[in-house]
């Protein structure tokens, strides 16, 4: 009878024993009835009635997919330094938002370190959302091979448009659709100035006399408009050096301002102007119009490029130490393949922050004002509803703007720079020095050019050059 009862004690704790790993860690590996609470990390300027969209998001998920989340979202200018310090300090969270385009928190850079989670199996494993997302954006996120992440689908490429002042177009005819060079733009730049007695071009600081260039370190990569498997400085290509003499060349003529390397893009606010630039898809028209407060139309200025760096522009990442893949891999699969989860983190919650006006139509409400965050901070732009006034062919545009799009050669590559870290650094603060004053025609092209040169080959830029080649040459054999 003892060993009966021993024997059953011994079940007992067994079966205990079970029950607490169950509860424990071993639950991300485990259905249970309580659901899995995750945390996400998202960019941008909190918002009022962020705690009542995400009550509003818990109430949707947890009966759907057994879990919760707490969406945390800090400040465009703290994000970076915040999540970067999170990720070398290895504390645990879920889900975040990275992207190329971040520093301390770049998607490349700390997929290479071990702060995301591999999910290159789970991807694998949904053909439901690998199927839902184009090729060039997974493509574009591999990792040696691996994936780290989930691209949000909006535009693929960072292409540079051309944007027009509408009334000035309409007066002179312009046919603005068929102008991208300089050569091109020229003889309008003088008709306006000379006619309206007003600056012409509006030049901003960011502006870099945009060629298709697939830029991997720092101004180094490959020229796609010539020899498209040799590493080159993009300020070393005849195009780009032809391009910065014709801006130093408009500002003397006074078509460009004298201050385009100390202006942003929104001071062209109060200005008047008859045409500028900005990266944007073919859908940002609006915003365009709403922010720069004038009627516009816009053409791009060069060929759409898919680069890694651009399909990698919204990414959302799993923590590498993560107690919960399986559930935060499920809530980021139903983020991009649920369109009401994805309107509702997007746009807010039906009936407060706006109000549906048609089957996938909406108009905002007052309280929109409340709720308005980047809709790449989440996932498929193809499942979110119409805003008024969008076409109700936007999705089908862009979707076929990312198909259009040209996909670099190296898409997929991924340089490590361990090896020349320092070199790099130092080459970004050359860069730094001369990147503002030559795209905007604001000193002399040749001297520059030639100050810079040697500066980029002190700091190191031709040890990059040929790192970068010797990895891409490899790569490029193993993927014939």
């Amino acid at each position: 009878m003892k060993l009966v009862k021993k024997a059953l004690g011994i079940v007992a704790i067994g079966m205990a024993a079970l029950a607490l790993t169950a509860c424990g860690k071993g639950s991300a590996n485990n259905d249970s009835s309580k659901p899995v609470h995750l945390t996400w990390y998202i960019d941008g300027t909190p918002q009022k009635d962020l705690k009542k969209v995400n009550k509003a998001v818990n109430k949707y998920i947890e009966p759907k997919y057994n879990v919760t989340v707490t969406l945390n979202q800090i400040d465009w200018g703290e994000y970076d330094q915040k999540m970067g310090t999170l990720a070398n300090s290895g504390q645990k969270y879920d889900l975040a938002f990275s992207c190329s385009w971040l520093q301390s928190y770049n998607y490349l850079n700390n997929a290479r370190k071990g702060s995301f989670l591999d999910i290159t199996k789970y991807v694998d494993d949904s053909s439901k959302l690998k199927g839902a997302i184009n090729k060039n954006f997974w493509k574009g996120a591999t990792i040696d091979g691996k994936l780290y992440g989930v691209p949000a689908q909006k535009e693929i490429s960072a292409t540079e448009f051309f944007v027009w002042n509408k009334a000035l177009v309409d007066k002179y005819n312009i046919p603005y659709k068929k102008i991208q060079t300089y050569a091109q733009l020229e003889p309008w730049l003088k008709e306006v100035k000379e006619k309206e007695g007003i600056t012409p071009w509006f030049v901003n600081e960011s502006y870099s006399n945009p060629t298709e260039f697939d830029q991997l370190a720092v101004t180094d990569g490959f020229d796609l408009e010539g020899n498209k498997n040799k590493v080159i400085d993009r300020y070393d290509t005849k195009k780009f050096q032809s391009k910065v003499k014709t801006m130093r060349d408009f500002v003397k003529k006074g078509y460009v301002n004298k201050d385009a390397s100390l202006v942003t893009a929104n001071d062209v606010v109060g200005r008047k102007w008859l045409v500028s630039s900005t990266q944007m898809s073919p859908l940002d028209t609006a915003t365009i119009k709403d922010t720069w407060k004038t009627d516009v139309v816009v053409s791009p200025m060069t060929d759409s490029v898919v680069t890694n760096s651009s399909a990698t522009g919204g990414t959302t990442v799993i923590g590498a130490n993560t107690d919960h893949p399986k559930e935060a891999f499920k809530l980021l699969k139903a983020v991009n393949t649920d369109p009401k989860l994805m309107n509702m983190l997007a746009y807010g919650i039906e009936g407060v922050h706006y109000k549906k006006t048609g089957k996938d139509t909406i108009k905002w409400m007052s309280a929109h004002e409340r709720y308005t965050v980047p809709f790449y901070m989440f996932g498929n732009y193809f499942n979110l509803y119409h805003q008024d006034g969008a076409s109700a062919d936007e999705w089908k545009i862009l979707k076929k703007y990312n198909e259009d799009a040209k996909a670099s050669p190296a898409l997929g590559f991924s340089f490590d720079t361990s090896k020349v870290t320092s070199q790099i650094a130092a080459m970004q603060n050359v860069d730094s020095e001369f990147k503002k004053t030559l795209n905007t025609g604001s000193v002399d092209p040749e001297t520059a050019l030639a100050n810079r040169d040697k500066k980029m080959k002190a700091a190191g830029s031709e040890k990059v050059i040929n790192e970068l080649q010797s990895q891409y040459n490899k790569w490029k054999k193993s993927n014939k």
